[in-house]
């Protein structure tokens, strides 16, 4: 398998990965992407802050985003 590094312009960033999901995941892995998670992961992490608040187990604004983007 090889291995590359790619610098992506942010204007074209989605459509890159678009095309990258399209892939089959057995043939493309994507590693060291600090910038990127896929919508999923997005949705998971947004599920689990909102039933934090509806539990009154809400958080500050840093802290949140902090997690969020796993910092």
């Amino acid at each position: 398998m090889q291995t590359l590094q790619l610098q992506i312009d942010d204007s074209i960033f989605d459509k890159f990965m678009g095309f990258i999901e399209k892939l089959p995941k057995e043939k493309i892995s994507i590693i060291n992407s600090s910038e990127y998670i896929s919508f999923e992961e997005a949705q998971t992490k947004v599920q689990k802050s909102l039933n934090g608040i509806l539990e009154n187990k809400g958080i500050g604004i840093d802290e949140a985003f902090d997690k969020i983007l796993d910092l």
